[in-house]
């Protein structure tokens, strides 16, 4: 007996909630196993005797590792599925956050640059599993929505390690801020291997969600040449632009996250279990997402699908409350300025990430163009932003020259994005007369 269409939409949805809740909670599970080592960052000097510099090379690594792994486990991942995957990548950040944790070595400092780098590499799992998956239980008009639901379930992982690591460091030491994560991702890794499957034939379910994109390329049956890829790609002025701006984004979003725990128990003096630290790492899962829905939403419906003018306009708020930052030392300040700041970070870091990279690479390609991004993201973050150099900065000038930096970050991705204003999707120029016919 056939079943009615709605009843068919009830069943489908139905198994599509117990696939996508359990995917967004072992990507937020991820997050818990790589923002720990920000909360430790003071303990873990303290108890060896490392600079800032010298934490700061562990932070590289792990970024550069990632990097690295963004441009490789795509393939890998179209190649295998999304399930095993992220699977994979989860098996891994669980051995080695546990092998940070308990290290037999004591404070050398090559062990710990080394099962970090490690632990960068297999996170890179995440991202390219979430997007394979949910690409094919999702249709076009869907994915938009669920963009900022998954957005909201990975803050929420780092909303966690934030939050329940202060509390467990101050009871049995940072260790334990690394044996915490492994537990949860374990947790979720038994839900995963039971209820996530890749599409919704697995299930049963045929034909379901249409493909495709609006505008004029065609699907293959087969995937592209990657002469293609390469010439689409890594020819294109536009995406090189978008790179440099992602390269900013990551100084500006990782150079923040990584050492403002540190900045406020260093020149604030406060305890990360006081509530200034606290309150405003409640509030920045929320204020995050609010930013990638504002980016969304105006570079839909007020700029008619150009990704520059908002991501500019929001590089640039950046830049001005940065500033506010600098000149107003205050830890109530610093507090409120950290959760508006995600606003206008996030905002491009998810518009440029994720829409701009289908809307230049095209379907052919869109894997290949978010791994060139993306990957400029974590080098950013690796050399300027978050890693050795930055603790080096702070080391030897102080504070004030990790604010520089990030301003300088702020500044160049606002103009990079200033100067495609006018292009869209296609990579023509909008014309504002055409614009209202």
């Amino acid at each position: 007996m056939e079943i009615s269409r709605e009843k068919y939409y009830e069943v489908f949805r139905r198994y599509r909630l117990t696939n996508w809740f359990p995917l967004g909670l072992m990507y937020g599970s991820y997050y818990m196993g790589r923002y720990n080592i920000y909360i430790a960052n003071k303990s873990i000097c303290d108890e060896f005797g490392w600079s800032k510099t010298d934490i700061g090379l562990v932070f590289s690594v792990w970024y550069w590792a990632y990097a690295f792994g963004q441009l490789v486990n795509g393939i890998i991942t179209d190649k295998i599925g999304g399930r095993k995957a992220i699977m994979i990548g989860a098996v891994a950040t669980i051995l080695l956050n546990y092998l940070f944790g308990a290290t037999p070595w004591g404070g050398v400092l090559s062990y710990f640059i080394m099962i970090w780098c490690i632990n960068g590499y297999f996170q890179a799992f995440g991202a390219p599993s979430i997007v394979k998956i949910n690409a094919n239980w999702f249709s076009l008009t869907e994915r938009g929505t669920f963009t900022g639901i998954f957005g909201f379930m990975i803050q929420a992982g780092r909303l966690g390690i934030n939050f329940l690591g202060p509390f467990v460091m101050a009871t049995y030491g940072w260790r334990y801020a690394f044996f915490l994560p492994p537990l949860v991702t374990f947790t979720v890794l038994i839900a995963t291997f039971f209820m996530v499957r890749d599409n919704p034939e697995d299930c049963g379910f045929k034909n379901f969600v249409k493909y495709g994109e609006g505008g004029t390329e065609e699907p293959d049956e087969k995937p592209p040449e990657l002469s293609y890829i390469f010439k689409k790609v890594f020819t294109s002025k536009i995406l090189w632009i978008i790179s440099g701006a992602y390269f900013c984004t990551g100084v500006v979003r990782h150079g923040l996250d990584a050492w403002f725990p540190r900045y406020m128990q260093d020149v604030h003096g406060l305890a990360l279990t006081g509530k200034e630290f606290l309150g405003a790492i409640v509030i920045v899962p929320f204020s995050a997402v609010l930013g990638s829905i504002i980016a969304g939403w105006c570079s839909d419906h007020l700029f008619h699908g150009r990704r520059g003018p908002i991501a500019a306009i929001m590089y640039f708020m950046q830049f001005a409350l940065l500033i506010v930052f600098l000149k107003f030392p205050h830890p109530y300040i610093a507090s409120g300025l950290y959760v508006i700041l995600q606003i206008f970070i996030n905002g491009p870091h998810s518009l440029l990430g994720g829409a701009a990279s289908m809307d230049f690479g095209g379907r052919k390609a869109a894997g290949a163009a978010s791994g060139l991004i993306d990957a400029w993201q974590y080098i950013g973050a690796g050399t300027l932003g978050a890693g050795f150099f930055m603790g080096f900065l702070i080391d030897k000038f102080g504070w004030n020259a990790w604010f520089y930096t990030l301003l300088g970050g702020a500044l160049v991705g606002g103009l990079l994005m200033a100067s495609i204003w006018r292009i869209l999707p296609s990579g023509e120029k909008h014309n504002s007369n055409n614009s209202k016919k």
